[in-house]
């Protein structure tokens, strides 16, 4: 707490969630000063990862920030024209809840409590997605590990039980599927060429124009409608909607095609699944991140008493006061949780987060799986419904034991998120150890229509979608909209290097 912060940065960040680790590892490596602040003992925020241990801090952060004197504040102004700005500390983790359900594994357990990693916000890697992109261009790949996720469950509903069918991905796991008929594998191969076909027929600059075009009158109709008019039966359609179009809840035909064409562009590209799980879990994602902008001169700090912002004349944010100290810099990047309480938000999303430790699968098989399944279709009025099952196979619980990730978000306050997940469990004979629920506020605030000073900025929300394109893109708008002439993470020139020289090699054996 002692260590004197830097006098002045040109950035600073607050919050290490995981749009603050791209945003500040992006400004490091494009040559800015970044000072990145942070309350908690530990990275990641609202994307981070805790184990049997540590999950005890994140289930009694306390929500008071010790008192600050305002005289004292008042005295670190360099300008009677300056004001002091206490900074929020909004709740974005509410009804946390943890108990054990089968009491005797919480003695049994405990010498393993640390070889568990819950992830506050799992979520999955598109294989040819921006967030793999990134990694690799950035070479914050080199910081992490992942694996596939091998077995993508469909659940259908047949006479009040939910049976789960593994879904197959490649087109070699399609001909040799059991759950499909021999009609159903040539419609979902009909459809597949049908989905290429449409996407070559676009142009780069003008794809969604003309993807809407070849669409017609469909484009803006619901998927479902279209997949009928297509001659598909109801089978396959809702096998096509809960997997191959997982990446789009309840999508008009442009959105549903353009998923499945994200989806089968991503199989085959690490393996036969399109999707990829962090190893430790996707905790690791922010940290990996920092680390980056560490290793090109970004300053952490964690635990910091982060106080007030101070405004000068202009409305501008001119200095940070964090443990009693001023810091001056031209931008700040904050977490939604740090926002000044003057500021109201929005309308903010409701994320609901359950998990469960158990001992059995969710479906038992011949192997351990990294297990997804969508299960959107089982719930009304549901946007985004989603079931991870992760275990020993990622390092996120020891050996026979499972994690059980449930997260869904729902336009109305009724869920059965959990009712379905239970009733998963009951038909597979399964009892669960150990329970955790919570849920998160995604909140927003309209920037054009709130006066924030105009070198403020905050960052992405936490979101329920399955995978973090949508993060990345949102990093990358905001940075390349405040430093126009920089590069976002940009690829290093060692690796272009590499490249250039293995090309070279090519040419010259073709030549040979």
């Amino acid at each position: 707490m002692d260590e004197k912060l830097p006098e002045h940065v040109d950035v600073i960040v607050l919050g290490t969630g995981l749009p603050e680790a791209i945003l500040a590892s992006a400004c490091s490596r494009s040559g800015l000063s970044v000072l990145h602040l942070d309350r908690n003992e530990y990275y990641g925020a609202e994307w981070s990862s805790f184990n049997l241990t540590s999950i005890k801090e994140f289930l009694q952060e306390d929500q008071n920030l010790p008192t600050t004197s305002q005289d004292l504040l008042e005295k670190l102004k360099t300008s009677p024209e300056e004001n002091i700005v206490l900074l929020g500390n909004r709740e974005i983790i509410g009804e946390k809840k943890a108990e054990w359900i089968r009491e005797e594994f919480e003695e049994q357990l405990k010498d393993r409590y640390r070889r568990f990693s819950i992830d506050v916000l799992p979520k999955v890697l598109l294989s040819r997605g921006a967030m793999v992109q990134t990694l690799c261009d950035s070479q914050v790949s080199q910081y992490a590990e992942f694996k596939l996720v091998d077995r993508q469950l469909c659940p259908v509903l047949n006479e009040g039980k939910i049976e789960l069918n593994q879904v197959p991905c490649s087109k070699g796991e399609i001909f040799t599927s059991p759950v499909l008929t021999m009609m159903e594998k040539r419609g979902l191969m009909k459809f597949i060429t049908f989905c290429t076909q449409w996407k070559l027929k676009q142009g780069e600059e003008t794809k969604n124009e003309q993807g809407k075009e070849i669409l017609g009158e469909y484009a803006e109709k619901s998927f479902d409608e279209f997949l009928k008019s297509m001659g598909i039966d109801e089978t396959l359609r809702n096998f096509i909607i809960n997997t191959i179009g997982i990446l789009e809840t309840n999508p008009n035909t442009f959105e549903g095609m353009k998923a499945c064409c994200d989806f089968m562009d991503s199989v085959g590209h690490f393996g036969p699944s399109p999707f990829l799980f962090p190893l430790y879990g996707c905790g690791e994602l922010s940290q990996c991140f920092c680390r980056l902008a560490a290793v090109f001169g970004s300053l952490y700090c964690l635990g910091r008493p982060v106080q007030a912002l101070v405004y000068d004349k202009q409305n501008r944010v001119c200095a940070v006061i964090a443990d009693n100290q001023r810091i001056n810099c031209d931008r700040i990047i904050m977490s939604a949780k740090y926002v000044p309480e003057i500021y109201k938000p929005g309308k903010s999303e409701n994320i609901e987060r359950i998990c469960y430790i158990t001992d059995k699968s969710i479906l038992k098989g011949e192997k351990e799986h990294i297990s997804l399944i969508n299960i959107a279709s089982l719930r009304a009025n549901s946007q985004i419904s989603r079931i991870i099952e992760a275990g020993f196979e990622v390092f996120t619980a020891p050996k026979g034991f499972y994690l059980v990730h449930a997260t869904g978000s729902s336009e109305d306050s009724t869920s059965n998120l959990e009712d379905l997940l239970l009733k998963i469990f009951e038909q597979n004979e399964i009892e669960p150890i150990w329970r955790l629920k919570f849920d998160i506020k995604s909140l927003s605030f309209d920037e054009k229509n709130i006066e924030f000073p105009e070198n403020l900025t905050i960052s992405p929300n936490c979101d329920a979608f399955i995978h973090y394109s949508k993060v990345i893109d949102q990093c990358r708008e905001i940075f390349c909209g405040i430093w126009p002439d920089r590069d976002f993470l940009p690829r290093s020139i060692k690796k272009e290097e590499e490249e250039a020289e293995e090309e070279a090699e090519d040419e010259t054996e073709n030549i040979e």
